[in-house]
């Protein structure tokens, strides 16, 4: 599952609470390495094919770009947000990878 997450000081905090209440490390997770490491863009925790991807970015999109623009489905008054189909494929078109483009031609 990969999550994007804005990066700031208090969804840090969010994210470190969470993690400790489902007793996953939090080590990794710290103010320097989340809010100012630009060499990091994920955070994985697990392993595939169950994992949880903390992404700090995505290439060719612009966070508040896509959180406005985001679909929100709600199953047992849980919302969720959801990147919407034009940024999704434009974020695996910016991406190059090989798995990405092969999603593409699977979404279109």
């Amino acid at each position: 599952m990969d999550i994007w997450v804005n990066t700031t000081l208090l969804n840090l905090q969010k994210l470190r609470k969470a993690f400790a209440q489902f007793g996953l490390p939090t080590t990794d997770l710290t103010e320097e390495r989340f809010l100012h490491d630009n060499s990091i863009d994920v955070f994985t925790y697990g392993r595939p094919p169950v994992s949880i991807d903390i992404m700090k970015a995505v290439k060719g999109l612009q966070f508040e770009e896509a959180f406005t623009s985001a679909k929100i489905y709600e199953e047992d008054n849980l919302r969720i947000r959801f990147i919407n189909y034009d940024q999704l494929l434009k974020a695996k078109q910016s991406s190059g990878r090989h798995k990405d483009m092969d999603d593409i031609e699977k979404l279109q």
